[in-house]
Order: C-alpha cells, then structure tokens, then sequence
C-alpha cells in the first residue's frame, strides 16, 4: 500500500512540474482565482523558502539521507495504521519528487502562487503540499490516538 501510494504522489508531482515547464515560460504567471491564486513557473535552487540557495549538492545530500532513514523506519514498522501508511507516502512521495527535481535539473519547479489576506505565501510545488500535508496528518493522527 505505501509503495502504490508514493507512486501515485510521485507520479502526480512529476506530471505537475512536467506540465508547467511545457506548457509556461519561466517567471510566468497565470491568474487562476483573482488576488488568491495564481500559477508562476519559478525555479527553486533552494530548499524552503529558497534557503541554502545554489548549495544543491549538500540539499540532494540531506534529502537523500531524509528519505533512506524514512523507507528504513517505513520497513522497520511492522504495525503501521492506515493514516500512518498514508502520511508517509504522502512525505516519501513527495520527497522523492524534490530530490529527483534537484537531481535531473538542478533546481526545484515550483508553481503555486497563493497570495492570502495580501500576504504573498513563497511558490511552492505539490511536492511540498504533499510533504506538509503528511507531517500534519502525522501529528494529527498520533494526537488522535493518544486522546
């Protein structure tokens, strides 16, 4: 079930970065919803927020360290509940997205453009919702549990 899971986010994550550099020309943006969201076809040499920028061989070798103790921990747990099978591959695909970005390109696609109550969110990729999104289904659901 992971491994079909982080296929899949993977999957959709290459396809989405894929279609963006395709289809938009670099530092274009598109309105998707008026002053909410747009679509601005940005390259990340950086991590979050672009920190260690243009430091990609040190960020390629954190993530790669991220992701095998990740699918070490992954195979080492025996009892893994479905959300915890889901928040994982959501981070391992997710991940795996990034990495494989910074090591065909040298550079992260990022595209989604938010901009919130006029504060303008840094660009970021699905890759990076799916990672945020399975640390927070992590901590929810282990909260969950211990209630």
């Amino acid at each position: 079930m992971i491994i079909g899971f982080t296929l899949l986010f993977l999957l959709l994550d290459i396809v989405s970065k894929y279609l963006v550099s395709e289809f938009m020309i670099f530092n274009q943006s598109i309105v998707v919803i008026d002053n909410l969201f747009k679509l601005t076809y940005v390259k990340n040499t950086g991590a979050a927020w672009s920190i260690f920028a243009s430091n990609t061989f040190f960020i390629i070798f954190v993530s790669l360290l991220i992701i095998i103790a990740l699918i070490y921990y992954i195979y080492k747990s025996n009892s893994l509940k479905f959300f915890e099978k889901l928040s994982y591959s959501l981070i391992l695909g997710g991940a795996l997205g990034n990495f494989f970005n910074r090591i065909f390109c040298g550079y992260v696609i990022d595209f989604i453009d938010l901009n919130i109550f006029d504060w303008n969110y840094p660009i970021f990729n699905l890759a990076d919702t799916f990672i945020v999104s399975g640390v927070v289904l992590l901590l929810i659901g282990t909260w969950w549990v211990k209630k």
